[in-house]
Order: structure tokens, then C-alpha cells, then sequence
């Protein structure tokens, strides 16, 4: 986990290139704060399909095979958050975790449609 700092100069190099393509998405703290909040959807996103593949491999039910990765997924952005509030200039905060939480749950309702779809084609 990087400090503040180094987080939010990494951000403001992707953010001119966004502007550049998505002219609505400014240059500024709205900017930032919709380029930071997309990374955080997007990681947990990714993190949803991979959850989603490893625990499909163990579990039956398509309740299951969602519950499960959500609440690791949970778990994960809870001790993301609960970790910032430890390092310098950065800060935990529960609407965070809600957009995790939310990205999670687009990556394995995606996982779960494409898997079903396979599995009815054979």
C-alpha cells in the first residue's frame, strides 16, 4: 500500500490520459475522485471473477456460488480499508467498501452467467 502522496500522483498521470479520451472526466478533485472509485470498482471486479472461478470449482448452487465469493470479497475490502487507516495520509471509509463490495458482485454475476451459459450449451 502506497502513501497518499505516491498514490495520488500515480492516479493524476491516468487521470490526463482519461481527459484526453473522456473529455467530460476533468482534470480536477472530481476527476481524481472518479478515477479512484472506478479503480477500486474495477480491482474488485476482477477480484469477483477470480473468487467466483475458484469457489465454482468447490460449490453447487448458484446461491452459493455467489454468497461465498461476495462475503471473501467482503472480508478483503475490509481489511483493505481497515490497513489504510495505518498508513500515512490515507484514510478507511465504508463507502469503499461498498463499491468493492459492488464490483465483486458485477464480476461474479458475469462469471456466474457466463459459466451457466457454457454448461446449457453442452
Amino acid at each position: 500500500m502506497q502513501p497518499a502522496v505516491v498514490s495520488e500522483f500515480e492516479s493524476s498521470k491516468f487521470l490526463i490520459v482519461i481527459n484526453k479520451v473522456i473529455p467530460i472526466i476533468t482534470n480536477d478533485d472530481n476527476g481524481m475522485y472518479i478515477v479512484r472509485k472506478a479503480a477500486h470498482f474495477t480491482e474488485y471486479a476482477i477480484l469477483g471473477v477470480l473468487l467466483c472461478l475458484e469457489f465454482a470449482t468447490y460449490i453447487k448452487g448458484w446461491f452459493k456460488r455467489f454468497v461465498n465469493p461476495e462475503m471473501a470479497a467482503l472480508f478483503v475490502a475490509f481489511v483493505d480499508e481497515t490497513i489504510q487507516l495505518f498508513v500515512e495520509g490515507r484514510s478507511g471509509q465504508v463507502s469503499d467498501i461498498w463499491i468493492d463490495i459492488a464490483g465483486a458482485a458485477l464480476g461474479i454475476i458475469i462469471t456466474l452467467a457466463i459459466i451457466g451459459n457454457k454448461r446449457n450449451r453442452r
